[in-house]
């Protein structure tokens, strides 16, 4: 596994016990993930997504790497970002609701998604939907977590229902003489 920069090699998860006083690590243990959790990995990687991996078994969930679109996304810097929780991104119209949505998938090594509001390291708010996912070792075990950001924009999800209503509900309440579809417009018209 990187660090933080360059490719994501087959080994993502270590286990890493507290440094000697040069700075160096003790002992580190790697964990190999399930093949389609790595799978996972190599896809966003190459397509370029917006993406971070925290390690749970570390104190507070810390990012233990950010895919370059993270940067790029939220404006923030490598150091800014490695060895912090995600919340950073929250502020003060983050919907508190979305959040512990987020915190329960964590707690029960469950899949979610969310869509709130972020903020970039300038302060600027943007919609995220955010896809959140345990990463799993041959034993089970969740030793990362995946988050996926995609910036959004902030209508985006009711025109997207209002269009899937609308095709599946065409506003048309019958034909005119002439065989033509009169909506609500022309039949307020028409009873005129």
């Amino acid at each position: 596994f990187g660090t933080g920069e360059g490719d994501v090699e087959g080994v993502l998860a270590q286990d890493a016990t507290s440094g000697g006083e040069d700075g160096s690590k003790d002992k580190v243990k790697e964990t190999p993930l399930l093949r389609s959790d790595f799978s996972l990995i190599e896809s966003l990687t190459s397509g370029q997504q917006n993406f971070v991996l925290s390690d749970p078994r570390l104190p507070d969930n810390p990012i233990v790497f950010a895919s370059p679109g993270f940067y790029e996304l939220t404006g923030y810097t490598r150091e800014q970002v490695l060895g912090r929780n995600c919340r950073f991104l929250q502020g003060a119209g983050t919907d508190r609701k979305a959040v512990d949505v987020i915190r329960t998938a964590v707690a029960n090594g469950t899949d979610a998604t969310v869509c709130l509001l972020n903020y970039k390291a300038d302060g600027t708010p943007f919609w995220n939907q955010l896809f959140v996912a345990a990463l799993r070792d041959s034993d089970n075990c969740i030793v990362n977590y995946v988050g996926v950001q995609t910036m959004i924009e902030p209508n985006a999800g009711a025109s997207a229902l209002e269009d899937k209503v609308n095709a599946a509900h065409p506003i048309s309440v019958g034909v005119d003489g002439d065989g033509e579809n009169i909506n609500n417009d022309n039949a307020l018209d028409a009873k005129e």
